[in-house]
């Protein structure tokens, strides 16, 4: 599995407007994404920064979705006004989570 992070310095009221951007715009081209496998958008606790993880179930679908990525990171910051700091892939070397459904925010 690999991971891409995505990150943005962003006041309360675009940490908000991005929120609302990445479930109407971004989340259904993720979902549409061969070899997508899910998201995770971290906060810190005033929301001047933002991360968000696309996961990936291997190395060539994140590099096949890179270019879109780095596109959309970009617009996303773009239309909230935040700043786009970068973007970094990785390899998930370890995961261990149990995680149902209902216990994520929506």
């Amino acid at each position: 599995m690999f991971a891409r992070m995505h990150t943005t310095q962003t006041t309360a009221e675009q940490h908000d407007a991005g929120l609302e951007h990445l479930r109407g715009e971004i989340g259904p081209w993720l979902r549409d994404s061969t070899g997508f496998r899910g998201v995770l958008r971290l906060t810190s606790p005033d929301r001047s920064k933002t991360i968000v993880i696309t996961l990936w179930a291997d190395e060539e679908s994140m590099r096949a979705s890179a270019e879109a990525g780095r596109g959309l990171g970009a617009l996303s910051a773009e239309a909230t006004g935040s700043r786009y700091l970068g973007l970094e892939d990785f390899e998930v070397t370890y995961a261990d989570t149990d995680l149902r459904r209902d216990e994520l925010p929506s």
